[in-house]
């Protein structure tokens, strides 16, 4: 006789030490999944859709020729998928502070000065993985680089940023350039300019 086990959100969340709950992870989803754009909520006119065709290329025809649902479907599912990468690509507090070997209070003084960067999840803060070594330390000049990242960035955008090799810092990734103890000035300088966009 095979038992069913089942799994909730909460004890997925619980088991990662994600830090949020359940009702707060869906409540996220749930905003992210409604600024999804339904493609046939504004249908294309036939003449626009055939300046497409005739001037955007043949990817332009392909996204033409695909039911506005399988896309609207595509969408969410991407939806879903980043926001399990932030997770996943993230700790809390609690938890960064067991990789730094600090007390919880000192992650939050470090968040307040500026030497760790974090962004909201929920009612929680989350700490982006790239912040720290293997050997659990946060990266040297961590304090510059966090100064300078602009307010409007995504968590993805700066993680995508940190993990680029970088032909300014000799083909390595910021986070790379940091560890190996590089001038974090030039990848504040960077970092910065992402906002300018």
């Amino acid at each position: 006789m095979s038992m069913s086990v089942e799994v909730t959100l909460e004890d997925v969340l619980a088991r990662h030490h994600v830090g949020i709950s359940g009702a707060e992870f869906l409540a996220e989803l749930d905003a992210d999944l409604s600024r999804v754009t339904d493609p046939s909520a504004a249908p294309l006119s036939a003449a626009e859709a055939a300046f497409l065709r005739a001037n955007a290329g043949p990817v332009a025809s392909e996204v033409l020729d695909t039911d506005p649902a399988a896309l609207v479907q595509d969408a969410r599912r991407a939806e879903v998928a980043r926001m399990a990468d932030l997770v996943a690509g993230s700790v809390g507090i609690a938890e960064a502070a067991l990789l730094l070997g600090v007390d919880r209070s000192r992650v939050s003084q470090r968040l307040s000065a500026g030497s760790l960067w974090s962004f909201r999840l929920g009612r929680g803060r989350r700490l982006p993985r790239w912040q720290f070594t293997a050997d659990g330390r946060s990266l040297p000049g961590l304090e510059v680089v966090v100064a300078a990242i602009p307010s409007e960035l995504s968590p993805e955008s700066v993680a995508g940023f940190m993990g680029t090799e970088q032909p300014e810092l000799e083909g390595r990734t910021p986070a790379a350039h940091l560890a190996g103890g590089g001038d974090p000035a030039p990848v504040a300088e960077l970092v910065a300019g992402l906002g300018r966009w």
